[in-house]
């Protein structure tokens, strides 16, 4: 007897379809990812490097250069860069440290490094690039400090999205106790927040005796002459403007080998007789 099609159809509805193996997708690495974002000085990438002992070290590069990086799990909060952990020389000022500013926020690798090491001090943070602002709390746990510090917590960190100066401009006066310029255009410093209407504008913001840093990236590879010159002339740049508006000025050379290349040159200006530890004084 022959099977119609249509017994044929009523047969293989009635029987249990064949199901293959379910399939375990391969784990990707979140190492090896990299990320690119548009922003304002150009592409934003983000991956990750090792130190000379196998950290892993995430990194922010903007601009030619690295702008922000982060160690990984416990140590995520921890300052990859010894500029960023010699911004704590603001505290060998006696002052009550109640509120500081930061212009240039990148990954908040300082304000991360503060907030969970400091009870009580907080801190303003001004990133011109809402795009930077973002790729900070996807990939620099940013959204995790801002979870337990920011608005919706203790309110002791607060981020603007605007310019360094209009920001300054419109600051109310004795609102600091430090004002940190770490703001770059890809590498070069932001020349706008270096002119005596700047410096003056920040000197307002800060309380009495209140202190100024800035950090300049200095490229002294003796290799590239041309890049050497740069430096070298962002530098009489910066003395000459630190000098120029503050009593005292100190510097201190800070040398990251495993990342990075170009070394850091730390600037702590004040008109008050503090003395600061590991700096030289120009003034």
């Amino acid at each position: 007897m022959t099977s119609t099609n249509a017994e044929l159809a009523a047969q293989a509805a009635s029987e249990p379809a064949a199901t293959s193996a379910p399939t375990t997708p391969t784990p990707v690495d979140p190492l090896l990812q990299e990320f690119t974002y548009p922003s304002m000085f150009g592409p934003a990438e983000v991956f990750c490097l090792e130190t000379d002992d196998g950290t892993p070290v995430l990194v922010l590069y903007v601009g030619g250069g690295f702008q922000s990086a982060s160690y990984l799990g416990d140590r995520r909060f921890e300052p990859v860069f010894a500029y960023c952990r010699g911004f704590d020389a603001l505290f060998q000022a006696d002052l009550p440290h109640d509120r500081v500013l930061l212009l240039g926020g990148g990954g908040f690798s300082y304000p991360k490094h503060l907030l969970t090491t400091r009870d009580h001090t907080a801190i303003d943070v001004v990133e011109i690039d809402p795009a930077v602002i973002q790729i900070a709390r996807d990939h620099f746990f940013l959204d995790e400090i801002e979870s337990i510090h920011g608005p919706i917590g203790t309110n002791r960190l607060r981020s603007f999205a605007q310019d360094g100066l209009a920001f300054l401009e419109s600051a109310p006066d004795a609102a600091y106790s430090a004002v940190i310029n770490d703001s770059f255009d890809g590498t070069a410093p932001t020349s706008h927040l270096l002119s005596d209407h700047a410096l003056a504008q920040a000197k307002r913001c800060l309380i009495a005796d209140g202190v100024y840093l800035l950090n300049l990236v200095v490229d002294e590879d003796p290799d590239d002459p041309e890049a050497l010159a740069q430096s070298q002339q962002a530098l009489t740049q910066v003395r000459d403007a630190l000098t120029g508006a503050f009593a005292h000025v100190f510097e201190q050379l800070c040398v990251d080998d495993e990342i990075g290349g170009a070394d850091n040159h730390l600037f702590v200006a004040t008109d008050a007789s503090h003395v600061f530890t590991g700096f030289e004084q120009l003034n």
